[in-house]
């Protein structure tokens, strides 16, 4: 069978200062009518530029492209290009942005009637009828680019080009997009080919994934097929053997890549290049620069990943105040849209380090975890997430107890009656989110309804779903609850979507939440820069605590490049209070958010173990494994005992402290001075020693559920 678009042994080069620089050769992709083709691999592989000469928008050096069997050397209405940014024009409303691509194209061949009802149909197809008069400034981002996608699909395109389309998107936003896509192109059977750096993104969407080798002389790597049934179910494909294997896939390819010197990411990075006169000229390799200690700086220009959550504010605030910049850093920061998306990005060198879940470095260090080992030097957060369950379900768990919902014991004793209902009635299973595996969210969970004898493998459904989208599960009923940070769980009681039970304080006072982590090879190439990361965070977060600063905190957070939530959003938890029902005021809650008190930024490798100890106690992790070991390769206090001696703070002296001792506030003494620390307690008052971890398991298998029975029913 003939290929519908053939691309057919395309190399590119372009003139420089320093001679020749080929950036493509020899690409090959023959791509079939209905296809979806998402292209991905590093930064600077030649993935625009495969575009653009598809596009017609650059000719190639040697070979060629071939559409419908017709060579494609400049650009035409039979490919339309959807780049990040939307392009609209802004003087005019929704449906002139599209009247114009349709006059442009259907002039002549169409009245001027059909082409209004042309318009309108294409706007329909986007969900944009409702906004016909709107002007771009009037909608939202996502909206706009629903615009750019209903411009582009009007012009009848026979291949639709898409760089990076969604990347500009908040979480949700893309979420929305991506299905809207995906039923669009089930409509009208699209030809696609997709830029994307978001693996997930690849495999949700695609029927095949062409990975990109590191550039200059960039060449088809790899291509894979995704064998998935249509229409595809996100909620479902997060457990599914064969998406997780395909995603794992690419994640290998792209480490592999990284791995590999011939093709290193640090070379010279194209992304920078800019024509002028028709000459390109290349970047200089990156210098080494001097940070106000004097020390050396391997690598000043970084690239940092984040969830738009609260708690991403130390990375925020860093570059935001100039933290960062005071330690001689240059930091870009990239929003992600799960936290699968951040290791992957980390293991593979696409960022450079990151905001993490404080149990995910972790898994990096086990043998059979396909993942480049990861360090983390600072804890950026206590506290920050909570419960929140469904109207349905909340109607249903008062109905059942007169226990107090707002309790931890009293909240999961009355979803044990419900559940046992459902079991009575033979309903399924209820649904609930965590943000991922190995998270503070997923155990804290598990250990409130094991308390009471619910079985969180058995009697409950538990999935993941990235944070921005809970409130989208919510919404569609997808998930009966969830344990997530903020802002998500304030957004979702301001919407009508929920109601908050309890925050992850009730269950564990001033649990670890957030770390900031590398690769352990990057932190042994940059232990300068290392270090310098950690003092200005350390700074961030220090800043953070200060009660005046947090209302400043909610503005910048509020930006659409961070969490992209309205400020008052923001208040409901950063400033030290939680809004648990729609109805009500919102609750005091000063240790909402611990950023630095209670040094809240030494990691502690006891924390480390009790992460452990729950990934042993619910099958992730067999008893082989030594958690000592595992909890001394990742967990590096040395880094941050170094930071805060360039800062003249005082920092704990030990590693260790046992959890669940403490009822009120204490002081670790430092040497001759203190530090002020806060409650540890568990709901069920039980004691972690982290040098008695296999008598805390032991202790769990026979769980004594006497104090939830005694609760009033």
């Amino acid at each position: 069978m003939n290929s519908y678009l053939n691309i057919d042994h395309v190399g590119i080069t372009f003139p420089t200062d320093n001679g020749p620089l080929t950036i493509l050769e020899d690409i090959n992709l023959k791509v079939h009518q209905g296809e979806f083709i998402s292209l991905i691999g590093h930064s600077g592989c030649g993935k625009s530029t495969v575009l653009n000469i598809v596009a017609g928008l650059l000719n190639a050096s040697t070979g060629g492209v071939l559409l419908e069997n017709k060579e494609v050397n400049e650009p035409g209405p039979d490919r339309a290009v959807i780049f990040q940014n939307h392009s609209l024009l802004p003087w005019l409303t929704v449906y002139d942005n599209v009247r114009l691509a349709v006059d442009q194209v259907f002039k002549k061949t169409k009245s001027k009637q059909e082409r209004d009802e042309w318009v309108r149909h294409n706007l329909e197809l986007v969900h944009m009828s409702h906004a016909l008069d709107r002007r771009p400034d009037e909608i939202s981002g996502g909206m706009k680019q629903r615009v750019g996608i209903a411009r582009a699909l009007a012009m009848e395109p026979k291949v639709l080009l898409m760089d990076e389309p969604f990347g500009a998107l908040d979480s949700l936003t893309r979420t929305h997009m991506q299905d809207s896509l995906m039923e669009i192109q089930a409509n009208l059977n699209n030809t696609v080919i997709m830029i994307t750096h978001d693996v997930d993104e690849a495999v949700l969407l695609s029927d095949r994934i062409v990975m990109m080798t590191n550039g200059p002389n960039a060449t088809v790597g790899e291509i894979l097929n995704v064998e998935l049934e249509r229409p595809r179910d996100r909620l479902a494909l997060a457990e599914d053997p064969k998406y997780n294997h395909y995603r794992a896939e690419v994640v290998k390819f792209l480490h592999e890549r990284h791995q590999n010197p011939a093709k290193s990411i640090e070379s010279p990075d194209i992304k920078h290049i800019e024509p002028k006169n028709n000459v390109f000229k290349l970047p200089t390799a990156e210098t080494t620069l001097s940070k106000p200690s004097g020390k050396v700086l391997e690598k000043p220009r970084l690239d940092l990943g984040f969830i738009p959550l609260t708690d991403c504010a130390p990375l925020v605030v860093a570059k935001e105040k100039g933290f960062f910049a005071e330690q001689g850093l240059n930091v870009s920061l990239s929003r992600e849209s799960s936290w699968a998306n951040i290791r992957d990005k980390v293991c593979t060198g696409m960022l450079d380090g990151a905001q993490m879940l404080a149990a995910m470095p972790l898994m990096s260090a086990m043998d059979n975890y396909r993942c480049e080992p990861m360090v983390t030097s600072i804890s950026l957060d206590l506290n920050g997430n909570a419960i929140t369950v469904s109207k349905e379900l909340y109607g249903r768990m008062l109905a059942t107890s007169e226990a107090e919902l707002d309790t931890a014991l009293g909240s999961a004793t009355a979803l044990k009656k419900v559940i046992d209902q459902d079991k009575a009635a033979n309903r399924p299973p209820l649904n609930f989110a965590v943000v991922f595996p190995q998270s503070s969210h997923n155990y804290l969970l598990r250990y409130w309804m094991s308390s009471v004898g619910i079985d969180p493998d058995k009697d409950v459904r538990i999935t993941v779903v990235p944070p921005p989208q809970v409130g989208h599960y919510l919404r569609a009923g997808m998930i009966n609850g969830c344990c997530v940070g903020e802002p998500w769980n304030s957004y979702a009681v301001s919407e009508g979507l929920g109601r908050t039970l309890i925050t992850s304080y009730d269950i564990w006072n001033n649990h670890p939440e957030k770390v900031f982590a590398v690769t352990r090879n990057w932190a042994q190439r940059n232990p300068n820069t290392h270090q310098a990361v950690i003092i200005a965070l350390l700074q961030a977060c220090e800043w953070l605590d200060e009660v005046d600063n947090r209302r400043e905190a909610c503005e910048i957070l509020s930006a659409g490049r961070y969490v992209n939530a309205p400020v008052d959003v923001l208040e409901k938890s950063l400033t030290g209070t939680l809004q648990f029902s729609s109805d009500e005021s919102p609750r005091s809650a000063s240790d909402y958010n611990v950023f630095h008190r209670y040094a809240a930024n030494f990691p502690w490798r006891s924390h480390a173990l009790w992460f452990l100890s729950q990934m042993r106690r619910w099958g992730e992790i067999d008893e082989s494994v030594k958690l000592d070991v595992i909890a001394k390769s990742v967990y590096r206090p040395e880094v941050y005992r170094s930071a805060c001696e360039a800062l003249d703070k005082p920092y704990p002296e030990i590693d260790y402290k046992s959890e669940g001792t403490h009822t009120d506030g204490w002081a670790l003494m430092c040497g001759d001075e203190q530090i002020p620390m806060g409650s540890d307690l568990f709901m069920d008052e039980r004691v972690f020693q982290p040098t008695e971890i296999e008598m805390y398991l032991k202790a769990f298998e026979g769980i004594d559920t006497t104090k939830a029975e005694q609760i009033p029913a």
